[in-house]
């Protein structure tokens, strides 16, 4: 993230990754008001980016999170065709589970989220292990040990 997005944005903090994103107008009731759930989709979207970063993928049979826990905060209201950036970066980490907070910037902080996702095998719902690797990466990008 570079400080003339962090300008731009009024972003604070230290973040993983950034995502620039234009409000549609199908993400917006009829007086052009961003809905509740746009909100989640951009935390979503980062959600399923961030996963493939670490290596994971999206298959039958292989490990995936799945959010059982989101917590949300509405601070300002965005509108149809608002430039926004949207952040991401792990919190804690533990054996099978790990937290991500999410936050979405327009001349500062307008919403702010934390889900606790837990790696489940697509397919029989087992939990299973954060890989060692995986792990080591979620802790490089700032992820705590719970």
């Amino acid at each position: 993230m570079t400080d003339a997005e962090r300008a731009e944005f009024g972003i604070e903090g230290g973040w993983a990754m950034i995502r620039r994103h234009r409000v549609r107008w199908s993400e917006c009731d009829q007086y052009a008001h961003a809905n509740n759930t746009a909100y989640l989709t951009l935390c979503e979207d980062l959600r399923v980016s961030h996963w493939l970063t670490l290596g994971g993928r999206f298959e039958l049979g292989a490990p995936g999170p799945v959010v059982s826990q989101i917590e949300a905060r509405y601070l300002r209201s965005l509108a149809f065709d608002d430039a926004v950036a949207t952040t991401l970066r792990p919190g804690t980490i533990r054996r099978t589970s790990f937290t991500h907070e999410y936050a979405v910037w327009k001349q500062g902080l307008v919403f702010s989220c934390r889900t606790v996702l837990v790696l489940i095998v697509n397919g029989s719902g087992e939990k299973v292990p954060i890989p060692p690797a995986m792990r080591a990466r979620l802790i490089a990008e700032g992820a705590r040990e719970e």
